[in-house]
């Protein structure tokens, strides 16, 4: 071990002990859980959330939790885009003002129509309390229900999901219950249409939610998916749920991101209609980091990122290592970190045509000595893998990926 790999050892094991352990249920470990939703991710090195040294990212979380690598120190990050954003795809970029006339800041959750998006406010540290529909046609507001509030300083709201005509999401604190809400799309009051009880050390709770067929489905951050219907009644676990996690319905699987052995994230998924099963094909060497519900991310034996299907078809070698956190959106886009052997920007790829853009993120703070502190902001990914957003400045940027052709 030479002496820079030896200092940073000791940099991540010190850093890793003084984060602090805070209570269950925690707001912070929901952006990791949710990061296929929201992946929102704030990178500050040697602090308690991401360290990024080097080309390489390895994630601390405080009170445990998932590791995260992306390249290795001799390694360059993902080609760099020639453009930006909105000059690649300027039918789908939008850029807004990132808060309203009274000042308040706000968060896009997920696609209501085509026009219309869910947002919630006010966003960043603070919880939200109110839910609203954004009209992307006129930049008009439209409040749909007022949030519950948690109880206690340790309660959040989050999981925010649109279907068969009703917002949900799920909120908890200390009392290690998740309390499932829903409000129909045209507005009114928020109404508790179950509890469901968390085990004794997973602080995570729900891990998955969405709406199917008239019911609220969600899965475990410790494993089981559930049901239980928009108008309330006992919440009844779905058959081949078992240990598995919600994906995007009606494919459930595992392993999950977290609450049992790790191994390659949603390996063996089944649909839970149809009952057809899918196993990722992994070959002699390679190392596969995720799936989705079609396509892998892994390394080969030599250490070459690639994507794939995970019937092992169609695979397509990315020349540089990718710093995604999850599946390929639309089968084909995913956000990943860019620049040689240096931190230099953020960008969006096109698995089938091969174009990217740069989004115009930049590490917001970075130090030469330890403990080599870059902070950067990755942009939010809607539940349904539809939507990126992403603040710069005063200007919040809306990526509508279904509008790219």
């Amino acid at each position: 071990m030479t002496e820079v790999e030896e200092t940073l050892r000791r940099t991540f094991g010190q850093a890793a002990g003084q984060a602090p352990r805070l209570p269950g249920l925690l707001p912070e470990r929901l952006e990791r859980i949710h990061r296929r939703r929201r992946r929102r991710a704030r990178v500050v090195l040697a602090a308690a959330a991401v360290l990024l040294v080097a080309g390489g990212t390895v994630a601390v979380m405080p009170g445990g939790g998932e590791t995260m690598t992306a390249a290795p120190a001799s390694e360059p990050h993902s080609a760099t885009p020639a453009e930006r954003v909105e000059k690649v795809w300027p039918e789908a970029v939008r850029k807004v003002p990132a808060k309203w006339p009274d000042g308040a800041s706000w968060q896009p959750q997920t696609f209501i129509d085509d026009r219309t998006l869910l947002v919630t406010a006010p966003a960043g540290l603070d919880q939200p309390t109110a839910v609203y529909a954004y009209d992307l046609d006129d930049d008009s507001r439209r409040k749909i229900a007022d949030l519950p509030s948690p109880e206690g300083k340790s309660g959040f709201t989050n999981g925010f999901a649109v279907g068969d005509g009703h917002v949900v999401w799920w909120s908890a604190a200390k009392d290690r219950i998740a309390h499932l809400w829903a409000v129909p799309v045209g507005g009114g009051t928020a109404k508790l249409v179950a509890d469901q009880s968390i085990k004794e050390g997973d602080g995570s709770g729900i891990d998955s939610l969405t709406v199917a067929n008239g019911k609220i489905v969600f899965s475990l951050y410790t494993g089981g998916v559930f049901a239980v219907p928009l108008e309330g009644g006992t919440v009844e676990p779905v058959e081949g749920g078992t240990g598995m996690h919600l994906l995007a319905w009606p494919w459930i699987g595992t392993p999950g991101r977290g609450g049992e052995p790790h191994g390659t994230e949603f390996a063996r998924i089944l649909n839970v209609e149809t009952g057809e099963t899918r196993t990722a094909v992994t070959h002699p060497g390679e190392v596969i980091r995720f799936c989705g519900v079609t396509i892998c991310l892994g390394r080969t034996s030599e250490g070459q990122s690639f994507f794939r299907h995970r019937d092992g078809s169609s695979q397509k070698m990315v020349p540089a290592s990718v710093s995604s956190m999850t599946p390929p959106t639309q089968d084909r886009f995913y956000v990943s970190t860019y620049g040689g052997r240096k931190f230099e920007g953020v960008g969006l790829y096109d698995l089938n045509t091969g174009k990217s853009g740069y989004l115009g993120i930049r590490e917001e703070g970075s130090s030469t000595s330890p403990p080599f502190e870059v902070s950067i902001d990755l942009p939010s990914e809607d539940p349904t893998g539809r939507l990126l957003s992403y603040t710069l400045g005063d200007d919040l940027y809306l990526i509508d990926l279904a509008g790219i052709r």
